[in-house]
């Protein structure tokens, strides 16, 4: 013998009563699969479309940049190369080498010439009477050695 009981067959309430497993539908609208299918398929490929279209762009963009930071650096590269020329033709010892390789001879002592009067380039005429000349070339006199 079993322990188990038996299942018993009591009635199933009105509620819970067994209800057919077909029933009647209306007959379901027309669906437009096609159409709406069509249209994700334009959607989908105007997006790859766009997406393609902009990485062509941005990389034409890329290689534009690229060409121009490489100019840049030979830009640079240009510049430096002459700095460094410039700074080697301003040296004071290549220019006294060069000066001395053309027959210059270094500078003595330095003379300078204080002018007590004033000449003719100052604006104001001097009352002396003047030689011919003098009348000629108005700085004759004062730079003659003869003074």
């Amino acid at each position: 013998m079993s322990a188990v009981p038996a299942p018993s067959r009591r009635p199933l309430p009105r509620s819970h009563a067994r209800r057919p497993h077909l029933r009647v539908v209306p007959e379901p609208r027309p669906r437009h699969t096609l159409r709406f299918a069509l249209l994700y398929l334009g959607l989908a490929g105007a997006t790859v479309f766009g997406t393609v279209s902009l990485n062509a762009l941005a990389a034409g963009d890329a290689v534009a940049a690229h060409r121009l930071e490489q100019e840049v650096v030979t830009a640079e590269r240009d510049y430096a190369m002459l700095v460094a020329e410039v700074a080697r033709l301003e040296d004071p010892a290549r220019i006294r080498a060069a000066a001395l390789d053309l027959g210059m001879v270094p500078a003595g002592s330095v003379r300078f010439l204080v002018v007590d009067r004033t000449l003719p380039a100052d604006g104001v005429m001097p009352d002396l009477v003047a030689s011919d000349d003098e009348a000629t070339d108005p700085l004759k006199p004062v730079l003659s050695v003869e003074k």
